[in-house]
């Protein structure tokens, strides 16, 4: 009978095909991506930081993972000696094992003290908890309070990091409350990893509750190209069709109730149809003042705030891109990349605030895609900055939003599928232009890769630099042609081609 620690208790609450798989088809796996080792990363970070609120501790973290004999060991003899803080406290009983954190004695009481880099408690936070209580009560070593440590989203940060990063969320109840589960799942999935035959498991909800399986592209092979669960927003609904035997979006039955996009989608992909609004169109557009700004940030995000006056998670700008064009279809471009150093001891976004002064003129609208984002960005850096308030919410009242033209389904093309994305518009108008094509083609890795220049205090390297401003200006060209096209519906647009 296999041992089972908390991430594989997991697993197995939410799919014991999964668990099996990891167990016995761990080739099916694939590698890691970087945004997964980057959050493991962070993680590790984080849960080292956390010991600032418990400081002194000792340390039972093992040298060699394969065997946690050492720590077990250190972890109780500490335990009967009475030490006040151990960090990463392991424990073993029946088929599971666990390694808690920070377990802290405080007059008189032992606190189970669990680290999470979310801003709050989350369903399977309790659950891997709950695991861990199961295992240090068998082990003679319940404690009288259990807590989940997790990032305080307002804490500011003025200096060093400090321990108010953190803040305790006392969750003992639900996890007494879940014992009982716990209890008979270990069971379970001990006799599970008895099985020498996969488990027969259907795919279902569970396959993206709570993460995304690791194994979809091995469970899903038999569900076909277009399929129900491809149709924008279908929710359930995809389950119940899929669960009629209704696989594929072509056979959904006419008279089957749909939305207004998701006829659009179904018919584009059985007739290969256009859809276009033209007097929406046009009305909307012509609506804006010339010169027209096409702008857009790029942010990062760290859980950890790099600069001072900000919150964990808080989205801070470093790059901007912005084409703007007259009214005789004259095109300029600004851009601006904050340098990495200015985090350390600098003020980058003051310098973003004075560059934006010299780049957009003091008329003409504000183009985004989903101005949501640009718009929450500067009400912040004017918050951040009242100095320069009222020019930001200048620039806050000038803005419109091209994404309106495709949420809203006033166009609508076959290779856009089902989404309005910026990125599944351009290629499916321009197909000679991709995101694809370039070294950095998501917004994600641009963040993730300017944000460890960042945190390792270092200059860009010249390829870095090159491609992040290739990526951001591709964005707000992407507008511009898209707007272009969008003008032009009823003529020619050579870009196109």
């Amino acid at each position: 009978m296999r041992t089972l620690s908390k991430s594989k208790f997991i697993s197995g609450v939410q799919c014991p095909k999964k668990l099996w798989l990891e167990w016995y088809r761990p080739e099916l796996k694939p590698p890691l991506d970087a945004a997964t080792e980057k959050l493991f990363a962070t993680g590790h970070e984080i849960g080292k930081l956390a010991w600032l609120k418990f400081p002194n501790g000792k340390d039972a973290t093992p040298a060699d993972y394969k065997n946690l004999s050492v720590s077990l060991g250190n972890t109780k003899i500490w335990l009967e000696q009475g030490v006040e803080t151990i960090y990463e406290a392991s424990f073993s009983a029946g088929n599971a094992f666990c390694m808690l954190d920070i377990l802290h004695r405080n007059q008189g009481e032992l606190w189970a003290i669990e680290v999470k880099n979310s801003t709050s408690v989350k369903d399977y936070h309790l659950m891997d908890a709950s695991l861990q209580y199961w295992v240090m009560n068998e082990a003679g070593f319940a404690p009288d309070r259990f807590f989940l440590m997790h990032i305080n989203n307002q804490y500011i940060r003025k200096g060093e990091i400090t321990s108010d990063l953190f803040t305790l969320t006392e969750i003992t109840d639900e996890v007494i409350g879940n014992q009982d589960f716990v209890g008979d799942k270990l069971k379970e999935l001990g006799q599970l990893s008895l099985m020498e035959t996969e488990p027969e498991v259907s795919i279902g909800l569970h396959c993206s509750n709570p993460f995304g399986c690791d194994f979809q592209h091995y469970c899903w092979a038999h569900v076909p190209e277009n399929s129900v669960f491809e149709l924008t927003r279908m929710g359930a609904k995809a389950w119940d069709l899929f669960n009629q035997g209704i696989q594929r979006m072509e056979e959904i039955p006419e008279d089957y109730p749909l939305s207004d996009s998701q006829v659009l989608q179904l018919r584009g992909l059985k007739f290969n149809e256009t859809y276009c609004d033209a007097p929406a169109i046009r009305n909307f557009l012509n609506a804006w003042e010339c010169p027209l700004h096409f702008f857009d940030f790029e942010t990062i995000m760290p859980a950890i705030p790099v600069l001072d006056g900000t919150r964990p998670y808080q989205q801070v700008p470093f790059q901007y891109s912005l084409h703007v064009l007259d009214e005789n279809q004259n095109r300029e471009h600004f851009e601006f990349l904050a340098s990495p150093e200015a985090f350390s001891g600098g003020n980058p976004r003051k310098n973003l605030i004075e560059e934006l002064k010299k780049d957009f003129r003091n008329v003409g609208s504000i183009v985004t895609y989903n101005k949501s984002f640009e718009v929450s960005r500067l009400r912040e850096l004017a918050e951040a900055f009242p100095e320069d308030a009222e020019f930001l919410q200048g620039l806050i009242e000038r803005i419109v939003d091209l994404y309106d033209v495709f949420r809203n389904r006033w166009f609508y093309h076959p290779a856009m599928k089902n989404s309005a994305s910026i990125k599944s518009v351009l290629p499916a108008l321009f197909p000679n232009f991709s995101y694809g094509d370039l070294n950095i083609s998501d917004g994600m890795t641009a963040s993730d890769s300017y944000l460890g220049a960042v945190q390792n205090c270092e200059a860009l390297d010249l390829e870095l630099k090159n491609n992040l401003l290739k990526y951001c200006e591709l964005d707000t060209y992407a507008m511009v042609l898209i707007y272009g096209f969008l003008k032009d519906l009823d003529g020619t647009n050579d870009e196109r081609k």
